[in-house]
């Protein structure tokens, strides 16, 4: 039986699966094939690098500033409000310059093609049953290059370009990829939904109404999806948070490894363990 963890997207609160996976490895619960979307797709990254270790001391990796806003230049329309080039050095200087068939287990990043709509999967692996029309399997990148692709937050991020696809965030289509990982040849399937309602923002600038847009786009499609593909549905964050707000970036780790601790039980069940 293969096991596939799929990572919901959300900001910040992509913190929380640090602690989830923290857990999921000390009790020796380890995931055959990990899919990450947006923030998911950075902890899917930290986990396959071997870089998990670090959650404690997160605060000295070189990306826990990426999610603070005050940290970027803005670059002015049409394409993105932020620079990425802040977000990309981060992103090189942590995970280095392996690409996806080197991570461990195997590792996948989505992300969406802002030109044709299609779900772009970015991985070393081939898919064990056919893909929708609308998915499109990307190939072997540095695991750096598939994130920063993941994470760009439409108008807000500028897109990311692979070869010749235009990249934005895998949330815009696929937020919590539970249906990848089965695509990916998972037999069972646990999910981690960041998602409690939408969050009760003050809408200071224009990042805050593109995300409380995305939130709610997310939230509409990701309840099929998890009702389809996924065997057991973890959610960590039990009250709605702000995206972005880094002060709350280790009771995120915490509510993580909570959550997890407390559903220990049934992923044990489930997997047969």
């Amino acid at each position: 039986m293969r096991f596939g963890l799929a990572l919901g997207g959300g900001g910040l609160k992509g913190a929380a699966h640090l602690g989830v996976l923290r857990v999921l490895e000390e009790n020796s619960l380890k995931p055959d094939l990990i899919v990450g979307t947006s923030a998911g797709s950075i902890a899917a990254a930290i986990y396959g690098a071997g870089l998990l270790p670090a959650v404690n001391s997160m605060t000295h990796l070189p990306f826990f500033n990426a999610f603070s806003l005050e940290n970027y230049r803005l670059t002015g329309l049409p394409l993105g409000l932020l620079n990425g080039g802040t977000i990309e050095g981060m992103l090189k200087r942590t995970i280095g310059n392996r690409h996806l068939s080197e991570m461990q287990p195997l590792t996948a990043a989505v992300t969406c093609d802002l030109v044709t709509g299609e779900t772009v999967i970015y991985t070393s692996a081939r898919p064990v049953q056919p893909l929708p029309p609308d998915f499109a399997i990307g190939g072997d990148v540095p695991a750096w290059q598939a994130v920063r692709a993941s994470i760009s937050i439409p108008a807000l991020f500028a897109p990311y370009k692979i070869g010749s696809r235009f990249l934005v965030d895998g949330g815009l289509t696929d937020n919590v990829p539970a249906d990848i990982a089965r695509y990916l040849g998972a037999d069972t399937v646990i999910a981690v939904d960041l998602g409690c309602g939408i969050p009760n923002r003050n809408f200071h600038h224009a990042g805050e109404v593109l995300l409380q847009s995305l939130d709610i786009i997310s939230q509409r499609n990701t309840s099929l999806t998890l009702r389809l593909y996924a065997d057991l549905v973890l959610k960590p964050i039990k009250k709605p948070i702000g995206s972005w707000d880094v002060s709350q970036f280790s009771n995120l780790v915490t509510a993580g490894d909570e959550e997890a601790r407390q559903r220990l039980p049934e992923i044990r069940r489930l997997l047969g363990r």
